[in-house]
């Protein structure tokens, strides 16, 4: 813990012993942290399902500990409702953590992951390097229509904090061009498999994905959404910068045959899990 950290907690009311446990956290975290990344490799259980990962330094073994300590309810929710016969589409699939575990329980052909960023999708690669499993991975991003954007951090993101690329919605931003296609394209030229289970993270993007693949959504088969749902922010884009909203989000699902429940509040964004009724 910083001392700009530790003058904030004490701001903020923090008791000394409040602060003195959170500072011994920290420490054996890192501690962990250097233990698992001297191992090389880690292999942990979600759900009953098993994943190794390995681990190219300290921050590789920290990544997949806040992978876990952060997205644990929605990644143990996922593997205990997957089949055998699934379809999984891991849409902002980032490091991969969903993919290698979905991998773990269906065959290559069965997942699908989206993954724009270039510099995400070597680690993506790597992490999926020598896995019995080979899931497609395309390099665009899915929205409402295939062409092309722009993937970049929003400028009034603060200095210091590090946001995740996301969808540039305003013209002449600066980023990385990327080709965007629409999901419903993508089955329809049979480029790609039509899902069952679908987990959709693009950072406020979302109503762009569902759109674009609307028509498979709505299939019968299409039985399961999982969605990360970022409110308004100063801090990074928001459903409310791709013109839409969580409840128009929320609405959207449920127009398409889905009934939505809350699986976590995390005050700047929320995960649904959306099962076709």
């Amino acid at each position: 813990m910083s001392v700009l950290d530790r003058v904030r907690g004490v701001r903020q009311g923090r008791s000394v012993p409040e602060l003195a446990r959170t500072a011994l956290r920290s420490v054996r975290a890192r501690a962990s942290d250097a233990y698992w990344a001297t191992r090389g490799e880690r292999t942990v259980t979600v759900a009953g399902v098993p994943a190794t990962f390995r681990l190219a330094d300290r921050d590789d073994a920290r990544f997949l500990r806040r992978f876990l300590a952060i997205e644990g309810t929605m990644i143990a929710d996922l593997l205990r409702e997957l089949r055998p016969d699934d379809v999984f589409w891991d849409v902002g699939a980032a490091g991969g953590f969903y993919t290698c575990f979905a991998g773990r329980l269906l065959d290559d052909e069965r997942v699908v992951a989206f993954e724009p960023d270039p510099d995400v999708r070597v680690t993506l690669h790597r992490r999926l390097a020598g896995r019995d499993a080979d899931p497609r991975v395309f390099d665009c991003a899915l929205a409402d229509s295939t062409g092309t954007g722009t993937l970049g951090n929003p400028g009034r993101e603060r200095e210091n904090w590090q946001g995740t690329p996301s969808l540039a919605t305003e013209p002449g931003t600066d980023g990385l061009g990327v080709e965007t296609r629409a999901g419903d394209d993508l089955v329809a030229a049979g480029e790609a498999p039509p899902p069952t289970v679908v987990k959709i993270d693009v950072e406020g993007a979302e109503s762009l994905v569902i759109e674009g693949l609307a028509d498979s959504l709505a299939r019968e088969d299409c039985r399961l959404v999982y969605c990360e749902i970022h409110r308004e922010s100063e801090r990074r884009r928001s459903t409310a910068d791709y013109g839409s909203s969580p409840e128009a989000v929320e609405r959207s699902l449920a127009e398409l045959g889905f009934s939505v429940e809350r699986l976590e509040d995390r005050g700047g964004e929320y995960l649904i899990k959306a099962e076709k009724r």
